[in-house]
């Protein structure tokens, strides 16, 4: 081979993924020492934090090292240890806040100059260790050089005699420095000189002379192999080699924890292989091959991840790693046909979409600190929170063990009981059951849609799982179009009004056309009645008007579809939901005098026929969902009825002004504005209607839960909740939000249903997009 390019890409993804793994793994153990010589009260609100420190840490044993033997390994041991941390996190772009005064592109070059200046010093003494630890430092340099690009300064380092290894206790790291060469051969275009290499080694070299079983990266000689060969086009001796390897890895121990990365990069190397065949379509027996080799990653990353105690939608190195490995595997399942590899393809969007909301949460709590005071159920789920954190990580990222899942499971039957399943489900989440995901869709049809990064790029790439009402499920990796491309960017920046995204003007058509797959779009054409869908989407399709995409023509999605939004499929609580009824809490903050909180609300007082009082205010009332029912005036609160036992509320209607993200997302109020940590305390009704600007704005982003008011709400008792996505215009609103009472007072008409037909008078009516289409349905 005459250059780089000339390397199959998969081959190329492959050597990427081992790196970022290898060092996920290295990293794992360095910041776990760091993690043990800090405050047993420090915690971290996000794993970044955690490394800086570690890696601070660590610049300061080095820079405290003076020339004795025992600060000349100190200096050697950390840093290699802060070069790990900083090569890791520069391969994530992971932010990291490094001391001022060191050099951090140059750590690991400073650990080998100061091991080849101390040799003589050092030799003789605690030899085996000071050996180990020169065979330890070399290679990761070596990798290092690699990985920045310096190919052949690489293979100059890795390029080493076998006598350097024998009887010295660093025996495994031979097999490490093979494969750096043969990766090193193989990005340079010289892949003709893997195999040779391999051989020779194999026949008369160290592996020849030693017994190999007593040493089990022995296995990373078959693996580089593997590559070398399918470099050169020999897929059956690659597809040989990395099946040895594996078992070779399996025979020797390699089922032990501490070997579980390269048993996961063997897996979807094995994958790899299979799906890069090239001939399509592929034999049954082979795609199911592929399936296993996948699902046995899948399992491994899922082990993987839980031993860590990785948050993973933390925003951390070892999070994002993980991502990118969720991302393999869900772009390796979408090349693959059958109802197994959706199903897998699924299994992998659920699971990215988990874990990290009790770290959430106690992340953004700041501003609600003091309210959760103020209220038994809130002093005691901050209390169950931390006890969910403090298990999680522990003292140690590797720490998880028998007795700390065993406590997580009880922790999450306690949250249950102080709030909801769906909390509970948020916080410790259960391991994905597609069975009963299908079940809880019933006769409706759900669309799945999660980013999730390239290994090699690391740009998103977007998936896509279709359900049926018969429970058939396809999964895909979308296109990204045009118009589509442009409203992720668009939406991107956190602090962007989505209004004027869509003011600027947006195609419908292509957006339709992109995002709903044709199959579903033929069965909304054919459909007599509408079709019910529930969708469950993330990162900047969080923020999609799902209604106002046009299919097959000029017909508008909303036109089609009852439309409901779910954070996760695995939220659904059951097939249906349940109509509106009452009885009904109304709090509608009017303008009055120079109340900055109050919106316009003459239709929505209208409609429930709530008298105008002389100072302009509308009390709290309540009234039955009849609709020849009169209001009557309730003392007090929104919050404090919402927490009485005496009455089973079963409908709410607020219309106020709303602001703020996350936790702090509140509801203006008179006298007690609520935000969603507080509504996180309180027994919300079945049926919500927030004519609020930005409460609905739930996004379910890449490094975190969906953490807002509507996700309180449904946590808190509410079945289905509408609410607004963004800003919306009095009259917009309140017109919406009064026919959509209207239609539960006449009919009781379920939520999503009382809004899709609103919708349609919009619609019908020919009002600009703006109108109507910033209103969201979201069930549980």
């Amino acid at each position: 081979m005459s250059s780089e390019n000339a390397l199959p890409p998969a081959v190329r993804r492959i050597i990427a993924r081992d790196d970022l793994m290898m060092l996920a793994r290295d990293a794992e153990a360095v910041v776990d020492i760091a993690r043990k010589g800090m405050p047993d009260e420090h915690v971290f609100k996000q794993e970044t934090e955690l490394f800086s420190e570690a890696l601070k840490i660590y610049s300061d044993t080095a820079r405290n090292a003076d020339s004795t033997r025992g600060s000349s390994w100190a200096f050697l041991d950390s840093r290699d240890s802060a070069g790990i941390i900083v090569r890791l996190c520069a391969l994530l772009k992971a932010p990291l806040q490094a001391p001022a005064d060191v050099a951090v592109a140059t750590l690991h070059e400073q650990a080998l100059a100061r091991l080849e200046a101390d040799s003589e010093t050092l030799a003789g003494v605690d030899l085996d260790r000071d050996l180990y630890r020169g065979r330890t430092i070399r290679y990761r340099v070596a990798r290092d050089r690699r990985i920045c690009g310096n190919h052949l300064a690489g293979i100059t380092l890795a390029d080493r005699d076998d006598s350097e290894f024998v009887g010295i206790g660093a025996e495994i790291f031979r097999a490490h420095f093979h494969y750096e060469l043969a990766a090193g051969y193989l990005l340079s275009g010289e892949a003709a000189k893997v195999r040779p290499l391999l051989r020779e080694s194999e026949l008369h070299g160290y592996w020849h002379a030693v017994s190999a079983s007593q040493f089990v990266s022995r296995h990373r000689i078959d693996y580089a192999f593997a590559l070398g060969a399918w470099a050169e086009g020999d897929r059956e001796d690659a597809t040989a080699r990395f099946a040895h390897a594996q078992r070779y890895l399996h025979k020797t121990g390699g089922h032990a924890a501490q070997y579980d990365i390269e048993d996961l990069l063997l897996s979807l190397a094995r994958a790899d292989l299979i799906i890069d065949e090239g001939t399509l379509p592929l034999p049954l027996g082979v795609v199911n091959q592929a399936i296993d080799h996948l699902d046995d990653a899948l399992r491994t990353i899922e082990g993987i991840r839980d031993r860590w105690r990785v948050i993973s939608r933390s925003g951390s190195p070892l999070a994002a790693a993980i991502r990118r490995i969720y991302g393999d595997i869900a772009r390796a399942a979408a090349v693959l046909p059958g109802r197994q590899a959706a199903e897998l393809g699924l299994r992998v969007s659920l699971s990215a979409k988990q874990s990290g909301f009790a770290a959430r949460i106690r992340a953004d709590r700041v501003g609600v600190e003091s309210t959760w005071e103020t209220w038994r159920n809130g002093r005691r789920l901050r209390r169950l929170l931390d006890q969910v954190v403090e298990a999680e990580s522990g003292q140690q990222l590797g720490a998880a063990n028998a007795e700390s899942t065993k406590r997580l499971l009880d922790l999450r039957v306690r949250i249950e009981h102080a709030v909801s399943p769906l909390l509970a489900d948020a916080v410790v989440p259960a391991p994905v059951n597609i069975a009963r995901v299908i079940d809880s869709i019933g006769d409706r049809y759900a669309l799945d849609y999660v980013g999730l990064p390239d290994t090699v790029t690391a740009e998103t790439l977007w998936f896509r799982t279709l359900i049926g009402p018969t429970g058939t499920l396809s999964f895909c990796q979308l296109t990204v179009g045009e118009a589509l491309s442009a409203f992720i960017t668009a939406i991107s920046p956190p602090t962007v009004a989505l209004a004027d995204v869509l003011a600027d003007g947006v195609d419908w058509q292509a957006l339709g056309e992109q995002l709903i797959p044709s199959q579903l779009r033929d069965a909304l054409e054919l459909a007599e009645e509408p079709v019910t869908l529930v969708i469950s989407a993330h990162s900047a399709l969080s923020l999609m008007p799902w209604a106002a995409l046009r299919i097959n023509g000029q017909a508008r999605l909303v036109e089609r579809a009852v439309l409901t939004q779910t954070p996760v499929l695995t939220f659904l609580s059951g097939p249906t939901t349940t109509p509106a009824a009452g009885p009904a809490l109304i709090q509608l903050v009017a303008k009055s005098g120079e109340d900055s909180h109050g919106v316009g609300t003459e239709r929505e007082r209208t409609v429930w026929g709530i008298p105008v009082r002389d100072d302009g205010r509308i009390p709290l009332s309540s009234c039955d969902l009849e609709q020849d029912a009169r209001p009557v005036d309730v003392p007090g609160t929104l919050a404090a009825a919402l927490s009485r036992r005496t009455v089973q509320w079963r409908f709410a209607h607020i219309a106020s002004h709303g602001e703020g993200v996350g936790l702090g997302q509140t509801l203006l109020l008179p006298d007690a504005p609520i935000s969603a940590g507080r509504a996180l305390m309180l027994r919300w009704p079945q049926s919500l209607l927030l004519a609020s600007c930005q409460v609905g704005r739930l996004v379910n982003v890449e490094h975190a839960e969906p953490l807002n008011f509507v996700m309180a709400a449904l946590a808190g008792g509410a079945e289905q909740v509408v609410a607004c996505i963004d800003n919306v215009a009095d009259f917009a609103a309140g017109k919406t939000a009064a026919a959509i009472v209207a239609k539960s007072r006449t009919e009781g008409t379920r939520l999503d249903v009382a809004l899709r037909e609103v919708q349609l008078e919009w619609v019908h009516g020919r009002w600009p997009d703006l109108s109507w289409i910033l209103f969201a349905a979201y069930t549980r």
